[in-house]
């Protein structure tokens, strides 16, 4: 009797299961707030990483009247402190692949933040006090404090945001990369400049980071099912469209022989080393260009650089918004608009950067440059989303070994561009910088589109049986990769 009870008030349950997930909870919802939220993170984070492109300019501005010391810093040593980011973001992506796998995704992001934000609010003061090396210790620690975001990032939308909603919420996330470079360009001449020095810079973009932790610990959460405040409506909707458990069994063994022997898995990598070979040389090296070709004063260098990545972070939306109408009314497949819009993005910049450097017009250089970066925008709704097509149950883990080891290329491609460019005047130095970025750009697409997948994989399945693997085992795999 008491059997029958409990069957019936499990089917019961069942029933109003089915009906609350019958149809979509109309408008916004929690979902879309954790996307926000992540999209702030992930702005901030670019802007205490990207600070140091304007900042450097003008921690090496010999002509300044402010009162705040300056260095006397070769091309060489100011594209080393830009490389030395990566050093310690390379090793925590790695490492970070495997930990938000283990460890609750909001409390990894908390700490990396926190820390982040210390830092980069101490650097004026430990910088002005020790001098170069202190900068690349710096640097070092603060790359290997965001190496979590892009593993936690993806993991969370990975458990947040529905199949459908992917390229749209995606596109808002990951615009946070875009809208994090354009305040970052836009504020730090002007703040360098006319508001208490180049220590400025570093204040601000360190301040918005403890807001954000801030805000991050009151209403973030790592899942629907450890979510507060979500409704049981749109929470069961979640659920129900992904299919699957909202958070990854913390013991699930990691299918990375799999992953090694997967040529969308490799595509990924590939398609990623040569989006961060040619993305960072623009971020990092283009206000050096705007400045010792151009002859741009820092604030308008600033807002020249801002101008391409407020057109990209724009066009991005609508782009995204077509994407996703595309392929849900059938019209292209989920492959056919990650390689198309990842053509779009990488051979769209190649051609833009070789065109660049064949004109000595100032204006037109700007308008190039503002169509080279607009088409990278593709790329987010490209490969940079295909995480969560091919392993939507390991995303964050791939995430992290994809933006990790791609980071190889991040580190070389500054240090490239301080071997050729032995000077910032010489345009032919300059343009062989573009070349080569336009190339890399070619061949990695030229990859994706050979090798790149939009399904998800057989290895993609949990099963049952599934133990707790060996930690040090896969990070030792890691390190021979």
């Amino acid at each position: 009797m008491g059997s029958a009870t409990q069957d019936s008030s499990k089917t019961e349950k069942s029933m109003q299961r089915t009906t609350s997930v019958d149809e979509k909870p109309s408008g916004l919802g929690v979902r879309h707030l954790q996307a926000v939220l992540l999209f702030l993170c992930i702005t901030v984070n670019y802007l205490m990483r990207i600070n140091l492109s304007i900042g450097i300019v003008l921690m090496t501005d010999r002509n300044t009247t402010s009162d705040i010391p300056v260095f006397d810093w070769t091309m060489k040593q100011k594209s080393s402190a830009h490389s030395s980011f990566f050093f310690g973001y390379l090793f925590m992506n790695l490492a970070g692949a495997v930990l938000v796998t283990k460890i609750n995704n909001k409390f990894l992001l908390l700490g990396s933040v926190t820390i982040s934000s210390a830092v980069t609010v101490a650097t004026p003061a430990l910088v002005i006090m020790a001098g170069f090396y202190m900068l690349i210790l710096i640097r070092i620690i603060l790359g290997f404090m965001q190496g979590f975001m892009m593993a936690c990032v993806m993991g969370q939308m990975s458990r947040w945001i529905p199949a459908t909603e992917r390229s749209r919420c995606g596109a808002i996330v990951l615009g946070g990369v875009h809208f994090g470079t354009i305040v970052s360009f836009a504020t730090s001449g002007v703040l360098g400049t006319k508001f208490g020095g180049w220590p400025t810079v570093f204040y601000f973009s360190g301040s918005l980071g403890v807001i954000w932790v801030i805000m991050w610990a009151m209403i973030g959460a790592e899942s629907p099912n450890s979510c507060r405040y979500i409704s049981v409506k749109e929470r069961d909707y979640i659920v129900e469209e992904l299919s699957s458990s909202t958070s990854l069994p913390k013991n699930v063994k990691i299918p990375w022989k799999e992953m090694l022997k997967s040529k969308p898995c490799w595509a990924l990598l590939l398609v990623t080393i040569g989006q961060n070979w040619g993305f960072w040389t623009l971020v990092t090296e283009m206000p050096s260009y705007f400045s010792s070709i151009l002859n741009f004063d820092s604030t308008t260098n600033g807002y020249m650089s801002a101008l391409p990545f407020v057109s990209l972070w724009i066009f991005s939306f609508p782009a995204s918004y077509i994407a996703d109408l595309l392929v849900k009314k059938n019209i292209i497949s989920v492959t056919v608009c990650r390689k198309g819009c990842n053509t779009i993005a990488h051979w769209g910049a190649a051609v833009a950067l070789i065109i660049l450097t064949f004109t000595k017009n100032d204006k037109l250089v700007v308008i190039i440059y503002i169509f080279c970066v607009t088409m990278m925008g593709f790329a987010t709704i490209g490969y940079n989303i295909n995480h969560l097509d091919i392993v939507p149950n390991f995303a964050g883990f791939l995430m992290g070994i994809t933006n990790g080891l791609s980071n190889i290329s991040s580190i070389l491609a500054p240090q490239f561009v301080g071997i050729i460019v032995t000077d910032s005047t010489n345009a032919f130095q300059w343009k062989i910088v573009f070349w080569v970025s336009a190339l890399i750009f070619f061949l990695g697409n030229l990859i994706f589109i050979i090798m790149g997948k939009a399904k998800p994989q057989p290895f993609n399945e949990i099963p049952g049986n599934y133990i707790s693997y060996n930690i040090n085992k896969v990070i030792i795999i890691y390190i021979f990769i």
